[in-house]
């Protein structure tokens, strides 16, 4: 893994947290947020969301511990973008000839998860709003995800 030197302080200091030398108390570095009232403000702050272009959002990342949080305050953040929001809902259902697993796994309880690397079940965007596109399923035409 290659860091920068602006993560190093922050590798150095999550390896001493990680090998237990940091004490009883964890002394939170400056950049980081215990909890997040206004993600848009704290993290974006000098940002006009009206008038952003791609280029202001270069280098810039907000990582979280659980896929929810980082829903959470994408959805946040959108609501801070202009245009009109549209919704995409993914259709989920079991794979399985066993009745137990349709009562087991109904759609709701499905539409419900949030694993790594898999989209909400509801996935909020807005024309000119950035993506991250996770997995290129079509190399041959480009970037895409059909």
């Amino acid at each position: 893994m290659r860091a920068f030197d602006s993560e190093k302080k922050f590798l150095s200091w999550l390896l001493h947290d990680g090998e237990g030398e940091s004490g009883e108390k964890i002394q939170l570095l400056q950049f980081c947020y215990p909890e997040i009232q206004d993600p848009a403000q704290q993290l974006f702050s000098d940002i006009d969301f009206k008038t952003v272009t791609p280029e202001e959002f270069k280098g810039r990342a907000i990582l979280t511990v659980t896929n929810d949080l980082s829903i959470q305050i994408n959805n946040r953040v959108l609501e801070c973008m202009p245009g009109n929001e549209v919704i995409y809902e993914s259709m989920d259902n079991t794979v399985s000839n066993d009745p137990q697993d349709q009562l087991a796994y109904t759609e709701e309880f499905l539409n419900s998860l949030t694993p790594t690397g898999i989209l909400p079940h509801k996935l909020k965007l807005k024309p000119g709003v950035l993506i991250m596109l996770l997995r290129n399923l079509a190399p041959s035409k480009g970037l895409c995800n059909e």
